[in-house]
């Protein structure tokens, strides 16, 4: 009996791993990184920007209010916005990216640059408030 007993129970272990290796569920994960050239689907997040959240619900809304055509998406909005970015929205973007720590890091780098120099970020500072 203590022979069979053991064979059930080895049995049921190999049932459980064999169900073990059943084909995952869910989405795949892609394990390595895609570049952006390589991307196709964009995804914008506006749950914490209530503000633009209603701009673009608003704006689909206006323009959605006609007679004829086929129905304007986000898509469509984004294309015609895309065309007008230009080299100086471009600027205006990069700009606003910047923290002020990388903003002081890049006019010291400038500075030192036209001068000559190697000042840190921090004695460009007090240099550029005339403290000392």
């Amino acid at each position: 009996m203590n022979g069979e007993k053991e064979s059930v129970v080895e049995e049921g272990v190999n049932i459980k791993e064999k169900g073990a290796e059943k084909k995952k569920r869910g989405r795949k994960r892609i394990k390595e990184k895609v570049t952006i050239r390589d991307q196709k689907k964009f995804f914008i997040d506006y749950s914490s920007d209530q503000e633009n959240h209603e701009l673009i619900v608003k704006l689909i809304e206006e323009a959605n209010q006609k007679e004829f055509g086929r129905e304007i998406v986000f898509k469509d909005i984004v294309d015609v916005g895309i065309s007008k970015v230009g080299a100086k929205e471009l600027e205006k973007l990069k700009e606003s990216c910047l923290t002020f720590q990388e903003k002081l890091e890049r006019a010291c780098h400038e500075f030192n640059e036209k001068h000559g120099t190697k000042l840190v970020p921090a004695e460009f500072a007090v240099k550029q408030l005339k403290l000392i």
